[in-house]
């Protein structure tokens, strides 16, 4: 399966998409390699040339990242948000049979990288300066995920909106705790010009 006809089929027909992903049993590895990896990047790599060309800040502050400092804050972001995916995952996979579905660790990965798509791609907005608010079309991504959980987790219709719902707010603690450890361990006020 290639990875732009599965992004295609997921934003364009979730569905039908989720149909052939659900007759697949990818591996944990299968899925990191084949998809997450390549679509991980966009977002560190977006920030990174976003902050290195236009700068960042409030506009009577605009900072610009050095290139070795941006580029040592984008490889932590990228190393930071592989296993926390799987983190998500794992909590979606745990608490699936409390919601009178399946636990189901592979599935629970595919899953979430499948419905992180639309947040990944988004983030190219970061690269054009007063577009990162367009960020937010990454939220289509819980459409997705809703649409998945059903096939992947078993999990019935009539649970799917609680579970959706709390798998939102298990992505956003995951962001959050993602976005604090890059500060922590890579503070972009050290990092500018």
């Amino acid at each position: 399966m290639g990875v732009l006809k599965r992004i295609r089929g997921l934003l364009l027909d979730p569905e039908s998409e989720w149909a052939a992903i659900e007759a697949e049993e990818p591996s944990t590895l299968e899925i990191y390699r084949d998809y997450v990896l390549l679509l991980a990047l966009i977002p560190p790599v977006a920030s990174f040339l976003g902050g290195y060309f236009f700068g960042f800040g409030p506009p009577h502050e605009v900072a610009h990242l050095t290139f070795w400092g941006g580029l040592m804050r984008a490889g932590l972001q990228y190393a930071l948000s592989l296993p926390l995916l799987f983190a998500v995952s794992f909590v979606l996979s745990s608490l699936a049979p409390h919601f009178e579905g399946e636990s189901n660790d592979a599935r629970a990965l595919a899953l979430a990288a499948y419905s992180y798509t639309p947040a990944w791609l988004a983030s190219l907005f970061g690269l054009i300066p007063g577009l990162r608010w367009l960020d937010i079309l990454g939220f289509y991504g819980l459409y997705i995920f809703y649409h998945g959980l059903p096939r992947m987790l078993r999990c019935p219709k009539d649970h799917a909106d609680i579970l959706t719902l709390v798998a939102l707010v298990v992505s956003i603690s995951a962001a959050a705790l993602h976005a604090w450890l890059v500060h922590i361990l890579a503070p972009w006020r050290s990092l500018v010009v």
